[in-house]
């Protein structure tokens, strides 16, 4: 799909019929997709609620993109404010996530610019008619005390994970390693502080970080109670 800056259109009258259509804005979503303990760690709220209404909402310069406002009635409250009713918005973009009213949905949100929350198509929100394992994944997490780092190592526009990859994981003046699994991931804690991590090197790949890594493997900070996600591609030689 193209987008089309109305700044730029000639003559004046096709630009006024452009802007009558909504054209969602660019958006991405990094890599990996966060899994249900990782997301839970990084959302501000993390709950269970039924949409009451839906609000049609302006862009709000410079941050915000046009969206909708969803007021929701909370039935489970996993991590965030508390009340029985909360808010969340999601942009026009591709990586928005539509709600319907009176529909049930598990959310994870996260607080933009200190404002609002905001919900995306870019990880584990869903319907709780599709959320069974989410839910039972979520009803087991806990907040732990260290720092939480997880990470894949993947092949390019392929399902195909390198599984038996060595990742080193350096710094606060200590090594730590890991091991993919037959899925590409790597899982581990670690104290709190600045790391780099790599891949050690394999027969017939190339291995290097994604330039669009939830976090920057090459330096990332690990924090208290907090998920960095790490994502590595390997290309034939």
């Amino acid at each position: 799909m193209k987008f089309i800056d109305a700044h730029l259109c000639k003559p004046a009258l096709v630009c006024f019929t452009l802007l009558l259509f909504t054209i969602p804005a660019f958006g991405f979503c990094t890599e990996p997709e966060p899994t249900v303990a990782c997301e839970f760690l990084n959302s501000d709220a993390v709950f269970i609620g039924k949409v009451i209404s839906t609000q049609t909402t302006p862009a709000q310069e410079p941050w915000f993109d046009e969206g909708w406002a969803y007021e929701m009635s909370v039935q489970k409250m996993y991590r965030g404010p508390d009340g029985k009713t909360i808010k969340v918005f999601t942009e026009n973009a591709s990586e928005r996530f539509p709600l319907k009213t009176g529909r049930e949905y598990v959310l994870f949100a996260t607080k933009i610019e200190g404002r609002r929350l905001e919900i995306f198509d870019c990880g584990n929100s869903a319907l709780l008619s599709d959320a069974g394992k989410i839910i039972k994944e979520l009803d087991k997490l806990k907040i732990p005390e260290d720092a939480e780092i997880e990470g894949r190592v993947g092949i390019p526009n392929s399902e195909t994970q390198v599984r038996g990859a060595h990742i080193v994981i350096r710094g606060e003046g200590k090594t730590y390693t890991a091991i993919s699994d037959s899925n590409g991931w790597f899982h581990l804690h670690l104290p709190p502080g600045r790391y780099s991590a790599n891949v050690q090197p394999i027969a017939h790949w190339n291995i290097s970080p994604f330039d669009l890594s939830t976090d920057n493997p090459k330096d990332f900070v690990a924090s208290k109670g907090h998920c960095s996600g790490l994502q590595f591609w390997a290309d034939p030689k």
